[in-house]
């Protein structure tokens, strides 16, 4: 972001305008399309809320990488690789906790690594 002087939502923007039309083509292309179409109007609220939250996440890391060293925002953003899988083995209850559990433990060893 610093290297090309641009805003991290200008950033965002240009990548989305890019991932639309690629992923609605491929989403197209496959024969069960009527599937997803279902899926998405049952979960329609839960899509808008990911479809903002998500890349509005990624521009708040990209003004962070702005506005302090790389070295001390890489670690905050692997942070929440621990998280999401703490949060599939406690409450989601999906498979293998006791590997999700040791696996977010090797990830946030290395945030610890890292931040050192």
């Amino acid at each position: 972001m610093r290297a090309w002087d641009i805003s991290p939502v200008a950033f965002m923007v240009g990548c989305t305008a890019l991932e639309v039309p690629l992923f609605s083509v491929l989403l197209l292309a496959r024969r069960r399309h009527r599937d997803v179409v279902a899926v998405a109007r049952a979960t329609w609220r839960q899509l808008v809320a990911f479809g903002i939250l998500s890349p509005l996440s990624y521009i708040l890391v990209l003004t962070a990488i702005t506005i302090a060293p790389v070295a001390l925002v890489a670690p905050m953003r692997e942070l929440s690789v621990v998280l999401v899988s703490l949060f599939g083995a406690f409450v989601l209850r999906e498979g293998s906790p006791v590997a999700r559990v040791a696996a977010s433990a090797v990830v946030a060893g290395g945030i610890v690594l890292l931040a050192m």
